[in-house]
């Protein structure tokens, strides 16, 4: 039953990031003028695709769907896949990807226009990914994997994130998000919402904590 759900659920946040793929290399899709300091802005037609398809892959959004996309895949191909580094790697994923969602509802689908295709392709990329992965999470785990002690860990990947973004950024001067936008708001003011949702963030692994203690406790006496 879990060997199938992970398979299941792999094939449609896979399906999901190859739609945005085509999406842009085809330029399928209007985009709303970007805000200056922000991606987008792009030629038309091939000639803007590879433009196009460097930013999407820069996204926070589709780090989170394709590194949730390949754990998943990894626990459909062998569901008793056990290592300190996978265990860090689903944790991380997880963490990310619900982060994603979270962060969109609140703080990009009120402010932001969708247009054509992108419709659907936002609605497997911050509504479906998310909540897929945490209901696959909680039926079919793995178990015991989430604790305080390697909470830490699960950092790693946003942190780089963070990094390349500002190092790009301070290269090109554009950003993925509003919240981002070092040339419109300065450094202060981003960093400043950057530490907060780093704390944020941490404030969502106690919840998962207990899921996973109250997922694991219910299994054992079953």
């Amino acid at each position: 039953m879990n060997k199938k759900l992970f398979g299941v659920s792999a094939i449609i946040m896979w399906a999901g990031m190859a739609f945005r793929l085509v999406i842009d290399l085809f330029d399928l899709a209007k985009n709303a003028p970007a805000a200056h300091g922000l991606f987008g802005n792009y030629a038309s037609g091939f000639a803007g695709a590879p433009a196009r398809i460097f930013d999407t892959l820069s996204y926070f959004t589709i780090w989170s769907n394709i590194g949730i996309a390949i754990v998943t895949t990894l626990l459909f191909l062998n569901p008793d896949r056990d290592s300190k580094m996978f265990r860090a790697m689903r944790n991380t994923t997880l963490l990310m990807i619900v982060l994603t969602g979270v962060l969109y509802a609140v703080l990009i689908a009120p402010v932001q226009q969708v247009y054509g295709l992108n419709v659907p392709a936002n609605i497997l990329e911050h509504y479906v990914s998310p909540v897929l992965a945490l209901v696959v999470w909680l039926v079919a785990g793995p178990r015991g994997w989430m604790t305080f002690k390697d909470s830490l860990k699960i950092y790693v990947i946003p942190i780089i994130f963070l990094a390349y973004t500002f190092v790009r950024g301070a290269i090109t001067h554009r950003y993925p998000y509003t919240f981002f936008n070092v040339v419109k708001y300065g450094y202060s003011p981003v960093l400043v919402t950057v530490g907060v949702i780093i704390v944020g963030a941490y404030l969502f692994i106690a919840p998962l904590v207990w899921l996973d203690k109250y997922r694991s406790n219910k299994s054992a006496r079953s």
